[in-house]
């Protein structure tokens, strides 16, 4: 049985496929905006899967490329579709639990990160729709919220 960070980019799937790293510290995950983007959604750290490369390995490079972090510890927590808000395509996001190593500084396109919580509605602030209705409820369930 093949895990699913030892699975590669499937270059026959329509949709884009990315990478999602829910870091979680003191029952918050973080999430991060773009630079340049055009709503003040926040999303999972991560990104697209490049031709080649395993689930692991677009981790391990969208970590250390958006936030100069290392991963430490990743378990898988599910993929999600949905549509990609920004390029208006089908979107496959592969999910991880992630401890890490060091201190997040945003790089690369990142603008900025948050700590939130399961409550982050009452905080008045706007997340990704795979983020807000599958991720962070997921993470709650698993006791990590």
């Amino acid at each position: 049985m093949v895990k699913p960070e030892d699975r590669q980019r499937d270059p026959e799937l329509d949709a884009i496929q990315k990478v999602g790293a829910a870091i979680v510290s003191d029952r918050k995950v973080l999430v991060v905006r773009k630079k340049n983007q055009p709503s003040a959604e926040y999303y999972m750290a991560g990104g697209r899967m490049e031709d080649g490369e395993t689930q692991r390995e677009t981790l391990m490079r969208e970590l250390a490329e958006e936030l100069g972090v290392k991963a430490t510890r990743w378990e898988y927590i599910d993929s999600y579709e949905d549509n990609a808000v920004f390029e208006g395509t089908p979107i496959v996001i592969h999910a991880y639990y992630v401890e890490i190593e060091g201190e997040p500084t945003p790089a690369s396109e990142i603008k900025e990160y948050a700590w939130i919580g399961a409550d982050f509605e009452v905080q008045g602030l706007s997340v990704s729709s795979i983020m807000g209705k599958r991720v962070i409820p997921r993470l709650a369930e698993l006791g990590y919220l």
